[in-house]
């Protein structure tokens, strides 16, 4: 008992020296963040790298412990080590300086810079020397970037899982000298045929319901892209948190192979409830907002992965004493296969209140309240993570009471293609994200007036100049074709945060509303048939997850094109801002300068000052 209490004794007795330990800079301020022995890198490249900057207050140094400072060392490290310097050291040390004050310093040895001087290559048949080289993507005289080279060095194995031979190896050997020699050694292996596909770790799902999904047959050739294509679909599924496909058993003498097909299955159902308060702003007016938003799913309806999902949005917005009610509720059952085919396919049931608000994706016309309701079809087809189309069919129901129509029943036609290879959703920094999109809306009624075609395109571009700077561009265009009037609600809208960001949805031609009952107007807006929108930024990351933009932006709202050559008509505005980068997406504040403005004697825009001139937005404008 005594050696028990004796232990105990000494383990808080840590824990207490361990917790003053960490606690103990809270007593100072962090003035200054010094490197010492840097001659490759500059300071504000080192200041990039890591996440600790100066801070004066007590909540500040809440996170400046001294485990953190060891964390940012191995970063700086990290970095010299992937950028040659090998053999480098970093330490730091706290420095007290005039009373509560200290100073950071990390000091760096960086020694020897290796540099590939030659890389030579044995044993490969099916790849050339020049295909292996171009895989590796490092050039012989350049430092030897130690990350990129065992990043690439796992596509030269996955390569040859491509080809058919999966358990090829791969041994190095390296001439350890600052001109460095590296020579690769490469074991082919053989081809395989897949002789058994197992399916492992369901407990709940069919299995025959996994196996419609596979792409790749037993008694087939070993192909990696269908193997992986597979993974996709059965992860497509919605079933399960992970899919693993591993080849097990190579029988060397008969080249074949067994597939292990590892599955984990999701929780089958999921009630979640969201809710929070947030606050935006409008052209004329601002409103803050409570919401609520239950949701319940289950993913496996008939062990088959069926979804059936149902949720409610309630979103109470005030302004000043008054109370705005936006609603949507829906019940959606979705089918990974429609007959034979495998076209993930929902079928949904909803109702939708909006109101006019900072918070709707819908053109609400300001004092309107649109409900629209109604049933809806959608197929998906994937061909990969990159490419998909959507088609749809929805019946519909829509009322706009600024419009006194009444509620207006409506077919509607979609589909949508989208290519999408960006590198990041959030923070994209190369790549393309490309929508093709087709409508077709007519009223089932004969007294229904709207019928009309809509034809869309987007198309974004994202390229990194050098390492911290981004070109992202846009071009935009879409064409309502009508048959019949159509209602302004459905036009274009454009002019803000996420569009042309020099006006505030004031482009366009007029449209008034006007109440068929007494002659009194009840809302003006501006919206057009046809659209044309380019943009062009640039963003630059600084410290400490803040960055900067610079941006140009252009558009136009018409009823046809046959002005698209007339450059008086655009609207165009430059401008400049500064961005915050956070786990949920970039806050930005922009201030737009404006070019042409087409609107000058139209007294479309109230005066602004400077200050209301001001643009605030969460994530990119595209």
């Amino acid at each position: 008992m005594k050696r028990f209490l004796l232990i105990f004794l000494l383990i808080l007795s840590a824990g207490l020296l361990f917790a003053q330990d960490e606690d103990v800079l809270l007593d100072y301020k962090l003035r200054k963040v010094i490197f010492k022995g840097n001659q490759s890198f500059k300071n504000n490249q080192l200041k990039q790298i890591i996440d600790i900057k100066p801070v004066i207050t007590k909540r500040g140094m809440q996170r400046i412990s001294y485990r953190f400072i060891k964390s940012q060392t191995k970063t700086i490290k990290n970095y010299y080590i992937s950028e040659g310097f090998l053999n480098c050291t970093v330490q730091d040390s706290l420095i007290i300086y005039e009373k509560e004050a200290l100073h950071l310093y990390f000091n760096i040895n960086e020694n020897e810079r290796f540099t590939l001087k030659q890389i030579s290559i044995e044993g490969n048949t099916l790849l050339s020397d020049g295909e292996i080289l171009e895989i590796l993507d490092l050039r012989i005289g350049d430092p030897f970037r130690q990350y990129i080279y065992y990043n690439n060095f796992k596509k030269i194995l996955s390569r040859y899982s491509e080809l058919g031979h999966p358990f090829a190896t791969i041994r190095e050997e390296f001439d350890w000298s600052s001109n460095l020699e590296i020579t690769l050694y490469i074991n082919e292996d053989m081809s395989y045929q897949v002789k058994n596909i197992s399916i492992k770790g369901n407990k709940t799902v069919y299995e025959e319901s996994i196996r419609k999904h596979l792409k790749i047959e037993e008694n087939t050739p070993y192909q990696l892209e269908k193997i992986n294509r597979t993974q996709d679909r059965i992860y497509e599924m919605g079933a399960f948190n992970s899919v693993n496909i591993v080849p097990v058993k190579p029988d060397s003498t008969a080249q074949t192979l067994n597939l292990d097909v590892n599955v984990v299955e999701s929780k089958t159902r999921r009630f979640d409830v969201q809710f929070g308060a947030r606050q935006g702003y409008t052209e004329e007016i601002s409103y803050s907002s409570l919401f609520i938003q239950p949701e319940w799913v289950h993913k496996n309806i008939l062990h088959r992965a069926h979804r059936l999902s149902m949720g409610v949005t309630y979103e109470a917005l005030f302004h000043n004493i008054r109370i705005d009610h936006a609603v949507n509720a829906e019940i959606a059952y979705t089918v990974p296969w429609l007959v034979v085919f495998r076209l993930p396919t929902t079928l949904k049931i909803y109702y939708d209140r909006n109101v006019y608000s900072p918070f709707s994706d819908r053109n609400v016309a300001k004092n309107d309240t649109i409900t629209d309701y109604g049933i809806n079809l959608s197929s998906i087809w994937r061909y990969n993570r990159k490419i998909y189309t959507r088609g749809s069919f929805a019946l519909k129901n829509v009322k706009s009471e600024s419009s006194g129509k009444g509620f207006e029943p409506l077919t509607e036609f979609t589909l949508q293609s989208r290519f999408d290879n960006r590198d990041n959703f959030i923070y994209p920094t190369k790549g393309w994200n490309i929508l093709l999109y087709g409508g077709y809306v007519v009223g089932i009624q004969e007294a229904t007036e709207t019928q009309y075609f809509r034809l869309e395109t987007s198309i974004n571009r994202y390229t990194t100049i050098f390492r911290n700077l981004v070109l992202a561009m846009r071009i935009d265009i879409g064409q309502f074709f009508d048959r019949k009037t159509i209602d302004p609600l459905y036009l274009y809208r454009m002019g803000s945060e996420t569009t042309v960001r020099g006006w505030f949805q004031s482009i366009g031609d007029l449209y008034q509303i006007v109440d068929p009952d007494q002659p009194s107007i009840l809302d003006t807006l501006y919206a057009g048939k046809a659209k044309l929108m380019a943009n062009v930024e640039l963003r630059f990351d600084l410290i400490w997850n803040f960055g900067v933009n610079a941006f140009i932006d252009a558009g136009r709202l018409d009823n046809d094109f046959s002005e698209v050559l007339n450059w008086d008509g655009y609207y165009v505005n430059t401008g400049f801002g500064i961005y915050y980068k956070t786990p949920i997406g970039p806050i930005r504040i922009e201030l737009p300068i404006i070019i042409n403005d087409p609107n000058i004697g139209l007294n479309r825009d109230p005066e602004r000052t400077f200050f209301t001139r001001i643009k605030f937005g969460l994530l990119f404008a595209f």
